[in-house]
């Protein structure tokens, strides 16, 4: 590494780093030895008396991203800071906390190892970074021209880094970036592993392909083709390569957007059409017309969603208009799926589910923002971290 990489690299690091050093909850061992939160005599739901810094270019602090590595060891954080907590959310404390990094994705390999997009400005684009220590300390990793609007790193080493166009892939834990040839108008690819994966295309006469990969991206095959007015781009879930969900986009309007979720189980070779939501503002949802009511989503706009293996899907939809958070789910892996009642207050919300009933729902809302719990699959919600309400 050439001298002048590696002073860059130092100068960043002591730009972007603090003067915390791992909280003792945060140690390898701590998961194993953390108390189940059902045990614990008081769980908090205030803000755990943290005074937390958002960027000086935003306007108050709110959570962009949440990840939990198992049901007591997680993270949440946002535009200037990260809190944890080892104790499924009963008590938290923070890991970084000066307000200089905008987080927007969490990808935590181990309680110490893991990777972030963050911004220094809320006009510069997304940078890389690494930590070793749990978060309380960066270092940069260099991708070029190009700030990834996603990542996903199957193992410390081997990773992938997406813009809107383009898919990037590692084998050396981002010290060198490889372009992956993925099909023409490309709008999300997912890899599974490094030979299998999915990517959502956009057709110029309208509507969509979604295409399948197993030999790294060499070769693409079609595998649904799903008829829409508008394509303005989709997502991809799933651990499994061949028990894949997507998810597809059509027009928005009146704080709503029409969607449709699509599932396979054999790895394309057949495809079920779960939901079909249109909306008065957006109008009709992608693919094939479904009588009314009969396939419906969550209402609103779909804002994330999490699948654990063949187990449990989960989606979460809000509005703005309503700012009241959405949810549904299917926990027989797609013959069914149900919308549960209004999960929580909000009009934004991040899930990181670890089992088909425990998972953590971050909440963007206009009075109530914060980190919820459920434990029985999201039938109901409990708060376990209350941000400041706006002023």
């Amino acid at each position: 590494m050439r001298r002048g990489r590696r002073v860059a690299m130092w100068v960043m690091a002591v730009l972007l780093g603090t003067s915390l050093l791992v909280p003792a909850a945060y140690n390898a061992s701590a998961q194993a030895a953390a108390p189940a939160p059902e045990a614990s005599a008081a769980c908090r739901t205030d803000n755990h008396g943290l005074n937390l810094q958002a960027m000086t270019d935003t306007s108050a602090p709110h959570i962009q991203a949440i990840q939990f590595l198992g049901a007591t060891i997680g993270r949440a954080a946002g535009n200037g800071f990260m809190i944890g907590t080892s104790d499924g959310g009963c008590h938290w404390q923070a890991i970084y906390n000066t307000g200089k990094l905008s987080f927007s994705q969490m990808e935590f390999l181990t309680n110490s190892v893991g990777y972030v997009l963050a911004k220094t400005s809320a006009t510069k684009q997304n940078t890389l970074l690494k930590t070793t220590n749990g978060g309380a300390d960066y270092t940069w990793v260099p991708t070029g021209q190009y700030g990834f609007e996603r990542i996903d790193f199957l193992n410390e080493q081997v990773g992938y880094g997406f813009t809107r166009a383009y898919t990037f892939k590692t084998n050396n834990g981002g010290k060198t970036w490889t372009k992956v040839a993925t099909p023409p108008n490309s709008r999300y690819v997912h890899f599974v592993t490094e030979a299998k994966g999915w990517v959502i295309t956009v057709l110029a006469a309208g509507g969509y392909e979604v295409k399948r990969t197993i030999d790294g991206g060499r070769h693409w095959t079609d595998f649904l083709k799903v008829k829409a007015t508008v394509n303005y781009g989709g997502a991809i879930y799933g651990t499994d390569s061949s028990d894949i969900w997507v998810m597809l986009y059509g027009d928005s309007g009146m704080s709503q957007t029409s969607y449709s979720l699509f599932h396979t189980t054999d790895a394309g070779a057949h495809w079920k059409q779960v939901i079909s939501h249109p909306t008065a503002g957006g109008g009709p949802a992608p693919g094939p017309v479904a009588p009314a009511g009969t396939l419906a989503g969550p209402a609103g706009s779909p804002t994330d969603m999490a699948v654990i293996g063949r187990k449990g899907a989960f989606l979460a939809a809000g509005s703005g208009a309503l700012d009241n958070l959405q949810f549904g789910r299917s926990l027989d892996d797609g013959k069914t799926w149900s919308n549960l009642p209004i999960a929580v207050p909000g009009y934004e919300g991040k899930l990181s589910f670890v089992s088909p009933t425990t998972g953590y729902l971050a909440v963007t809302s206009l009075s109530k923002s914060g980190v919820y719990r459920t434990v029985d699959g999201g039938k109901t919600w409990t708060k376990r971290f209350s941000l400041p309400e706006p002023q």
